[in-house]
This record gives C-alpha cells, sequence and structure tokens, in this order.
C-alpha cells in the first residue's frame, strides 16, 4: 500500500468502525475498506448494487466499506478493487452517557437540552422552533421534535415563520446524515459563538440578519449512532424500520435499517445514486417526501423563504432574492451546490453567483478543497436537500463536505473530538462569517468592464477524433477585472469532415462552461458563436477551448478562436 492510500485508510479506520459488540469478533465480521477505481461518473454501479461509498474521492477513486465478501462482489460488478485497510477491531461497547459519547460528542438529547438553555439565556436573541416529529415519534415509539433555532436581535417580526419577514436568513443543517459528527458540533459551536457576544462582526449581524440552525436533523439516526459509545455506528439514515420487501437489514453499515433523508426530496428524485433497496445506505425511500423529517424540513422552508423560483426552469432567480441554506456533511474536501442529480453538464440559471461564492468558500478553506456540482468533483446524487431548495425556492443552497487532507490525523466520520477544536472550527468559522456576509445578495451582480477585452488564436489545430479531445490555450492580459455576462466565444473550422463536435470553454480557475454538446455539421467552414454568463471570472489568466470531435473517421481542422471578454 502505498503512502497516500495507506494514510486515507487511517483516516477511515477510526471513522468507521462498526459496534458488534465484545471484541470477540472472527476476521469475516470486521470492516473492510476497499480503494475502487471509479472515474467521474462511472460511479452508480457502486450505488445501484447497494455498495457503501463513503463521501469521499481521491483522483479517480472512491472508497467502499463492507466485509471480507464484499471484493470479490466489486469485482463482480465490474469494479477495479484493491482492499485499502482491514479495519482494527473495535473495543468493546459501552452506552453514551446522558450527554455524551466517543470523547465528547454530544447526544441527540443533549442537543434538544443545549438549545433551550441558549433560549434562556438570551430571551433577546434565541428562539426555538418545533418543526415536526421524527420517524420513531409519529409511530409512537419515542423518537423526538424535530426542532430549530433562530437568532437574531429581535425586533418586531423576526424569527415568525413567514417568508416576508423583515431579516434575510441564513440557514445551517447538521446531521442530516447521522454518522457525520462533525457536523452536529460545528453547528452546536456555531449556536454558541452567535450568542457569545464577542465577535463585533456577529453583533452587527445579528442587527441585520436571522440565522436558523437545525443542529441535528436527523435525531433518531443519531440515536442509533450513539448507542456504540467510544465505536459509534456507522449508521446514515432515518429510523424507519418498516420491512417495505420482507427483507430484514443487517448491523454492518452496508445493512442498515432507514431512509436516506439526502436521497428523499422530490428534487430529481429516483435518479442517480440512490438505491431502491431498504437496507442499502442510499435507500431513497417508497417515494419523494416519503419520511416526516424530509415534509418538515421542505415546510420549514417554504415558512422562511419566498418562493423566486423562475418559471422556466432553465432561468435564474432574481437577483434580489434573498437567503442562503447551508447543509454540512462529511467527510471530504468540498463546497458543492446544484444541480446534484440530473446531467453532470446541466447547470442552474444562478449557477455564475453559486460557482463564485463556492470558489471563494474553498479558497479559505485551503489546500485541497474542490468546489463544483457534486457530479463534477464527487459523485452526481438525487433528491437532495440542497437541489430542493433551489429547485422550489430558487434560494442559493449549498452543501459543504468537511474532512481533511490525507496527512491530518482528523478525517473519517468519527475524528478524535479534539480535532474539533484545532482542525475543523478554526476552518468552519470563516467560511460560515462569510456565509453569512452574502446572506442578504448572494445573486448581487458583478459590476461588468465598459469595454470588452477581445483576444484571437489564428493557430491551425488539427482536431482529430482518433485523438482524445484536443484543448487549445490562449493567455490573457492587460484586462482587469471580471469577464461580462454576455461574454462571447466564436469557433471556427476548415476542411472538416463530417462530423459530431461538443466545444467546452475553461475558465482560469479550471470551471468548464459547455458551449455545444455533439452538434452535427458538414459546412465547409463550420463553427459557431456562442454567449456565456462569464461574469464571476476573472478576465486576466489562460483560458482553454476543449474541441472533441466524437465521429471516429472525422479529420478536419480548428481555424481559429475568439474570445471577447
Amino acid at each position: 500500500m502505498n503512502r497516500k492510500r495507506s494514510a486515507i485508510a487511517v483516516l477511515c479506520a477510526g471513522a468507521l468502525l462498526t459496534a458488534t459488540g465484545p471484541t470477540t469478533a472472527s476476521p469475516d465480521d470486521r470492516a473492510y475498506l476497499y480503494e475502487v477505481r471509479a472515474p467521474l461518473g462511472a460511479e452508480q454501479g457502486l450505488f445501484t448494487r447497494g455498495f457503501d461509498v463513503m463521501e469521499h474521492r481521491e483522483g479517480d477513486s472512491l472508497f467502499v466499506l463492507g466485509d471480507s465478501t464484499t471484493g470479490a462482489a466489486l469485482e463482480r460488478a465490474g469494479f477495479d478493487a484493491a482492499v485499502d485497510q482491514v479495519l482494527p477491531e473495535p473495543p468493546e461497547r459501552f452506552e453514551a452517557t446522558a450527554d455524551t459519547f466517543h470523547g465528547g460528542y454530544r447526544t441527540a438529547g443533549a442537543h434538544q437540552r443545549h438549545l433551550d438553555q441558549v433560549a434562556r439565556d438570551h430571551p433577546d436573541l434565541a428562539t426555538v422552533v418545533d418543526y415536526g416529529d421524527s420517524w420513531l415519534k409519529t409511530q409512537g415509539r419515542g423518537g423526538h421534535d424535530l426542532r430549530a433555532i433562530c437568532i437574531t436581535r429581535k425586533r418586531p417580526g423576526d424569527c415568525a415563520l413567514s417568508p416576508d419577514a423583515p431579516k434575510p436568513r441564513f440557514f445551517v443543517m447538521g446531521q442530516l446524515h447521522a454518522r457525520e459528527l462533525t457536523t452536529g458540533e460545528i453547528a452546536w459551536r456555531w449556536i454558541d459563538h452567535l450568542t457569545a457576544g464577542a465577535d463585533p462582526e456577529v453583533a452587527a449581524l445579528l442587527d441585520t440578519t436571522e440565522f436558523w440552525v437545525v443542529p441535528i436533523a436527523n435525531p433518531d439516526g443519531v440515536d442509533d449512532v450513539q448507542r456504540g459509545g467510544d465505536s459509534p455506528v456507522p449508521h446514515r439514515k432515518n429510523g424507519n424500520d418498516t420491512d417495505h420487501q420482507g427483507t430484514t437489514c443487517g448491523t454492518a453499515s452496508h445493512s442498515h435499517h432507514g431512509v436516506d433523508l439526502n436521497r428523499n426530496t422530490g428534487s430529481n428524485w429516483g435518479l442517480q445514486n440512490a438505491s431502491e433497496r431498504q437496507c442499502d445506505q442510499t435507500f431513497r425511500g417508497t417515494g419523494p417526501e416519503s419520511e416526516p423529517e424530509t415534509r418538515a424540513l421542505e415546510a420549514l422552508w417554504r415558512s422562511l423563504y419566498r418562493d423566486r423560483r423562475a418559471a422556466d426552469p432553465a432561468q435564474p432567480a432574481p437577483t434580489d432574492t434573498t437567503g442562503l441554506v447551508l447543509s454540512l456533511h462529511s467527510y471530504g474536501n468540498y463546497v458543492l451546490f446544484p444541480w446534484s442529480g440530473g446531467a453532470v453538464d446541466r447547470r442552474t440559471g444562478n449557477d455564475a453567483a453559486l460557482r463564485d461564492l463556492a470558489q471563494e468558500l474553498a479558497d479559505m478553506a485551503g489546500p485541497g478543497w474542490q468546489y463544483g456540482q457534486s457530479g463534477q468533483v464527487l459523485y452526481a446524487a438525487s433528491g437532495t436537500t440542497d437541489d430542493w431548495v433551489y429547485d422550489d425556492l430558487g434560494v442559493a443552497s449549498f452543501v459543504w463536505e468537511l474532512g481533511s487532507p490525507p496527512e491530518q490525523a482528523c478525517g473519517g466520520f468519527f475524528p478524535a473530538h479534539s480535532c474539533q477544536d484545532g482542525f475543523f472550527w478554526p476552518k468552519a468559522l470563516p467560511m460560515l462569517l462569510h456565509s453569512a456576509r452574502h446572506a442578504a445578495n448572494p445573486y448581487a451582480p458583478v459590476p461588468e468592464p465598459p469595454t470588452p477585452c477581445a483576444r484571437t488564436d489564428d493557430t491551425d489545430t488539427p482536431v482529430v477524433t482518433r485523438t482524445p479531445p484536443v484543448t487549445v490555450t490562449m493567455a490573457v492580459a492587460g484586462c482587469e477585472g471580471n469577464a461580462r455576462s454576455a461574454s462571447r466565444v466564436e469557433v471556427r473550422f476548415k476542411n472538416l469532415s463530417g462530423s459530431l463536435i461538443s466545444l467546452d470553454l475553461i475558465a482560469p480557475d479550471g470551471t468548464a462552461y459547455r458551449l455545444q454538446h455533439q452538434r452535427v455539421s458538414t459546412l465547409p467552414d463550420p463553427g459557431g458563436s456562442f454567449t456565456v454568463d462569464l461574469s464571476r471570472e476573472s478576465r486576466a489568466g489562460t483560458w482553454q477551448l476543449r474541441v472533441h470531435n466524437v465521429i471516429w473517421v472525422g479529420t478536419g481542422d480548428l481555424d481559429r478562436w475568439t474570445l471577447e471578454l
């Protein structure tokens, strides 16, 4: 095993131990972590076959948790898989205390009590809202209230369940996936930071912004996780243990009861990487919004945000749309935004603004962080909450995958609690504050330059289909500021035989803009002029044009191309 893979395995080892009782497990009962070659776009077979795919990617590799038989199953499914590590046997299981488990992580009950205490201590700032019931509570089998806290310097109309509230709203949610412990911890600390009175910037923001926090969006699932004590159970889904298919789910991470609440919304439901088998970790439910936790969240968001979604799905929400919704996940290093489901090259009408803010956040997070649509940098996912918020309301919506780079010791779902002080919170706080500053105008247009900046490259370049896509570059210098919202790309070919051409423009920061998807052309001098919104891109830098002629007998040349930014 090379050093890089070994480091990743160390991260996962502490994160993914299954709580199976005393340390008498046979080798076949241990957890195995597999590295699986699955380039972007090729991973759906892992999900459709029910493998427990980690929310982490290293180049063309994803990571799958299973047992000693999973490797053979991966090979039968057509994937190249190698054992990254056989994870150590867990210590003896013990029950969580009344408030904490696994070295200091808070139980679902502790989070509920924390909200009440904050509201008692800060009546001028905090209001607790009961917005629904967990699945187990709807069944009369215990469970929890679903609760949020609103924090702002209260004035008339604040914290009301009305989309016409006077202040913009910044909404943060943790532990939608129960096993992602860091996310609930970040939400707890964010609540305390907002109410501590020690940060002058927060004091100013409290006058202008409502902060909504749901620290535990899946409390039944968290109950399952915390039962493992120092060996948390890697339960991802909610508490729904209904037997829909005559199947009894197991206790290994790849065979749990419940519904994946981040595959259960009505936006792009049932498309990529969402399973129809109830024991799989990505089980999408029996239908969109089948789960009370999903319906309650959607109702809460509709009560907090005005519907600004354009009637035409391809058009943007208005530039004066307010509000921002953030769902915290782990354990990658990503800032993601819609669309998570659907075609990978499909963009929202507000893509430029979402992408610009995501880039700023990823830059703040530091080396190793990526930003983009989920299918561009991690893997596509359907029925997600970030898609639903934008799809239904037009509100800016993000997912952060919080993890650590391979050289750190704080990765995985269950990092040592000490990592929260020294690693996660110092990274998350500046990102949270930066997001809060944008809640009032996340789609605000960027000022455009008064005159365009045009550059042309007329170097002939062969475009032959028996080779990979051809990429040509153009260095732009002497042009300050961002590009225009109606930037133009003109492309001309010559000597081109029958062709089927795709064109992509790649900005200096690596963002790809699809100009043309497999356009058929037989003209003597085919090409085209394309208008694209590049207003969030700096004009200066190296731009690339990627040309892919997919007809295998096609020949010809890229004659010239022009950028007018």
